[in-house]
């Protein structure tokens, strides 16, 4: 698999060990920002080195992060993530374990996602006019069958593909911007 692709999560396992905040957002740090060691991660996130450790090690049984040995420096050790993020089905094999599982790890991912939002918010007055105005919250609604969905989804994934492309140059007024959407269907239309 390229580094640059997204990796296909099928084990329910595997989603249940992700759905662990801590997790997502050292996999988000090392997919995002790129390698880092232990230290740097706990640094980040504020937690120990003995936290990130282990989480990291969780995260390399599953395959989502792995060893950088040829970027250590010192007795640094560090860690980069094997894929340019994850990816999963809502229902996989149809099994309960599966659904649970991929519920478990979707409702982290929002939360985390909320509470960036939250974050902004309570800080937007600390952003100079220019990024208040570019930041965008935004919502509309429409009908579509389950085929146009996936079209619409697959085309709004490629264009914030093209720009959070980890080659992708950063200019110097570049900062770290979050992208989070949804798309799904009403309960009161019909099946």
């Amino acid at each position: 698999m390229s580094p640059q692709q997204k990796r296909q999560i099928t084990d329910p396992q595997a989603l249940r060990a992700l759905a662990h905040p801590l997790r997502l957002t050292l996999l988000e740090l090392l997919t995002v920002d790129g390698p880092a060691s232990g230290r740097k991660l706990a640094d980040r996130t504020g937690e120990s080195t003995a936290s990130v450790s282990y989480h990291v090690g969780q995260l390399a049984k599953w395959g989502l992060v792995e060893p950088a040995p040829e970027l250590a420096e010192g007795r640094e050790r560090p860690w980069r993530a094997t894929s340019r993020g994850i990816t999963w089905s809502a229902t996989g094999d149809g099994s309960p374990e599966f659904v649970a599982a991929s519920r478990a790890l979707r409702e982290q991912f929002i939360a985390q996602r909320l509470a960036a939002l939250e974050v902004y918010q309570r800080h937007q007055d600390d952003f100079d006019p220019a990024w208040q105005e570019a930041a965008w919250v935004g919502e509309d609604v429409g009908h579509l069958d389950p085929d146009e969905l996936v079209e619409m989804t697959e085309r709004i994934k490629a264009v914030v593909g093209e720009y959070t492309a980890a080659a992708r140059p950063r200019s110097a007024r570049a900062r770290r911007v979050a992208f989070f959407g949804y798309a799904v269907p009403s309960p009161d239309g019909p099946n």
